[in-house]
């Protein structure tokens, strides 16, 4: 039948032959709508890639049926110009599209443009333009470094001696969720009433301790709350009331190891001021020396104290 066909009709019936061949080869052979694609889109990146304004700047191309998206972020308008025309250069391009950000946009400007090459206008882009920095935020301990004073209520444990108001420095660190370092101070006084033997001891303890521990708090907002405890060493000094004579009176103290466990609570009136409370249980024992007309003595003075004090901090740093 195919001889007669070819007899009849011989060189029509072979052109459709080759014709139908080429087809087929032709089909197998290109490429699919994905790959031309991704061709296009390497093809404008690397324009931009080798351009000595561009080159360096974050632009991402995606391509999709001959329309490229161009984003990223650039300096300055003319630069957006720019990496239009470079994309609109390049073969297989049929339409650009722009949703390139200005580094530093005019703060009246709320969103991006996008250009379109059909009709070289512009219109509003789907997201907003990236500010040149970030806010800080508004809300929240976020600095590091605070510094301060406290007024301190000390009540000693002992009965012989005395409960007093003290001032002192507050160092605030940036406080956080969960466990931290933490430093403190906790200076106070305390007046010693009596000496061995139950007579006056006419003298009072400066405490000065400076410590360091952990901390365990959680932060909402502008509020911090948490316990820490703390532990070092007190530079202590005695104070002698030279108006009052009498036997048995202090006349040297010594050094001395501290602890303290406590609990805190910090709010941030303001983005640099923070109020603080505080409670807390003062640990130490220093070594105070009496002496008499006939005798001199050295013993350990319990200093335990509770220590409820309120400050003020200003974030430096």
């Amino acid at each position: 039948m195919l001889s007669s066909l070819t007899a009849r009709g011989g060189p029509l019936v072979v052109a459709a032959m080759l014709v139908a061949v080429a087809a087929g080869c032709s089909a197998r052979s290109a490429p699919s709508a994905a790959v031309v694609d991704a061709q296009t889109a390497v093809r404008v990146k690397t324009a931009l890639v080798n351009d000595t304004e561009l080159g360096t700047l974050p632009i991402d191309v995606r391509a999709a049926a001959g329309v490229v998206t161009l984003r990223g972020t650039v300096n300055s308008a003319a630069e957006v110009d720019r990496a239009l025309a470079l994309a609109r250069g390049v073969a297989g391009v049929t339409r650009v599209e722009s949703a390139l950000a200005v580094g530093e946009p005019d703060p009246a400007l709320e969103a991006g443009t996008r250009r379109d090459s059909r009709d070289g206008g512009t219109r509003a882009a789907s997201r907003p333009r990236l500010p040149a920095l970030a806010p800080r935020p508004e809300e929240g301990p976020m600095r590091l470094f605070g510094l301060g004073g406290s007024v301190r209520l000390t009540r000693p444990s002992e009965t012989d001696l005395e409960r007093t108001l003290a001032a002192g420095p507050l160092l605030r660190l940036r406080p956080r969720n969960g466990l931290g370092p933490t430093v403190a101070f906790n200076w106070t006084n305390t007046g010693i009433e009596t000496g061995p033997g139950g007579r006056p001891g006419l003298a009072a303890i400066r405490l000065r301790p400076v410590m360091g521990g952990v901390e365990l708090g959680t932060v909402r907002g502008r509020f911090w709350a948490g316990a820490s405890v703390v532990a070092g060493y007190s530079f202590n000094r005695l104070h002698v009331d030279a108006t009052q004579v009498g036997p048995g009176r202090a006349i040297d103290v010594g050094h001395s190891f501290v602890w303290r466990p406590g609990a805190a609570v910090w709010i941030d009136v303001t983005r640099r001021i923070g109020i603080n409370v505080f409670g807390g249980y003062l640990f130490t024992s220093p070594a105070v020396t009496f002496a008499s007309d006939t005798s001199i003595a050295t013993e350990r003075v319990d200093a335990d104290s509770a220590v409820v004090s309120v400050g003020v901090a200003y974030w430096i740093f």
